[in-house]
Formats: C-alpha cells, structure tokens, sequence
C-alpha cells in the first residue's frame, strides 16, 4: 500500500512514515503544505492518504480532503482540533476514519489497517449481470440503486442503466455488500450515494426515490451509524 503523509509537524510526520513503513507500508511522500500535497499527488498516485486538517497556509487539509474526493483516492484525517468550524466543514467530505492525536504507535497502525481492510473488501466485491446477451462486471459501490419493473429488475449505475431478467428480490439476494436499503418495495438503494431524506422521499442527487414512512427511522439510523 502506498501512502502520501499530508502533515507539517516533523516529529509526527517521521513518526508515521516509521510505523507505515514498519507494517509493510511504502510512504511515496511526506507534505507540509496543500501544494506540496498537490505536488505529490499529480507524479505519485497513492492509493491512501494520512491529512492533517489543520496546515498553514491558505488552503488548509479539509480543501486536499475535497480534491481527492473527486477524484476517488480514499484517505484518513489526522486531527487534535474538533471546533465548531472545523467540524462543519469536514463534513463536506467522505474520510475512511479519523486519526486523533496524540497516538501510540500500535493506536495508529488498527486504526488505519482494520478500516483500510475493509474498504478494500467492499472495493472488490464486483456485481456480475447478464442482459441480452451481454455480462456486465459493476463494482458494488458504483451501484445506485436497483429498481423493480414487473418480474424484471433495472440495475441503475453511475453511468448505466441495465434491464435484468430476475425480480427485484433475486437480483438483491445477488449483492454482498451490507451497504444497500430497502426505502420502498420496488427500490433498493446503496445508502453511501444517498444525498437528501425527506419525509416521503430520498435523493441520489438529481433522483427521487420514494420513502415508506415506516421505513423512515431505520434508514435514519442507518445513515447516522455509518456517517
């Protein structure tokens, strides 16, 4: 695994490219600073990163959060300050975890291997379909959500929409990742891409899907346990 260490406090940063690197870990970098951290990321792609949120400068760890959120590079935050302002707007972005400093040595490598682990399983588990002839391999999590038309099912993905000879029910059965909810009998949603819940109503985005009431509080619950 290679990890980009995001933090401007030298005894911490040497400290972690330590224990990575004592667990088997390749550290293709160590920044200071938001252009440094761009730096790296442009002529090293890592597959994990480790962010301070609060770096000097005038882009802060929270702003690198946000760019490799868009482009997909998962990574964990490092961090001694919860204020009101930081915590607002960390929640705009998507970590795997949270990193508290001060650490031990053992503290920092479980909490990045157990959760680094998972993601990775949840990563691989890929969705295999036929339809008219064709095999379609969609990872789990590119999945929006499934949709029920008669005895058919359509499987809607990030860029596809996929008409499958199964029922809702057997095509459902078919998936491994415990990230998926029913909000209504003829949907069945990847609760990581949801975006709004409303009282009868949920968004991917732009789509609307259809709340059961009754289905309401443990969606809520849901959401909340895995934010």
């Amino acid at each position: 695994t290679n990890f980009l260490v995001i933090e401007d406090d030298p005894i911490i940063s040497n400290t972690i490219k330590f224990i990575l690197e004592s667990n088997n870990g390749v550290v293709i970098g160590i920044a200071k600073d938001f252009e440094t951290a761009v730096g790296f990321l442009n002529s090293k792609k890592p597959d994990v990163c480790l962010i301070d949120i609060n770096l000097k400068g005038e882009f802060d760890g929270i702003d690198f959060a946000m760019e490799l959120d868009k482009i997909q590079i998962p990574y964990f935050y490092l961090t001694a300050q919860t204020d009101h302002l930081t915590i607002e707007k960390v929640h705009k972005t998507n970590p795997l975890g949270y990193i508290v400093k001060p650490f031990t040595k053992a503290g920092l490598w479980s909490s990045i291997s157990v959760v680094w682990q998972k993601h990775l399983n949840e990563k691989e588990k890929i969705f295999t379909i036929k339809s008219d002839g064709y095999i379609y391999k969609i990872p789990e999590n590119d999945i929006l959500f499934l949709e029920a038309f008669d005895n058919y099912c359509y499987v809607h993905s990030e860029n596809k929409k996929i008409l499958v000879p199964h029922t809702l029910k057997k095509v459902k059965s078919q998936l491994q990742g415990n990230h998926f909810f029913s909000p209504h009998r003829s949907y069945y949603v990847n609760t990581k891409k949801i975006t709004d819940i409303g009282q009868t109503t949920i968004h991917l985005n732009s789509i609307s899907i259809s709340l059961s009431k009754a289905k309401r509080p443990e969606l809520l619950k849901i959401i909340e346990n895995n934010s």
